[in-house]
């Protein structure tokens, strides 16, 4: 995947499984990331900061 950095990645059904890790390839890229999907809003949470610290982009959910 090319750099992303600079653009947005709305991913669907990326709470969990391979919309997860469609959002954490993006972010890798560069990208700042929309996490979209439902789940227990403490595993969101700890899913939306990992992507933050471990690819130093934001990243946001919108249910």
């Amino acid at each position: 995947m090319g750099t992303l950095t600079g653009k947005t990645a709305v991913v669907t059904g990326s709470t969990s499984g391979i919309g997860l890790a469609y959002a954490r390839a993006f972010a890798g890229a560069g990208a700042n990331i929309v996490l979209n999907g439902m789940g227990a809003p403490a595993d969101i949470e700890k899913e939306r900061a990992g992507i933050e610290t471990d690819f130093k982009v934001k990243a946001v959910h919108s249910p």
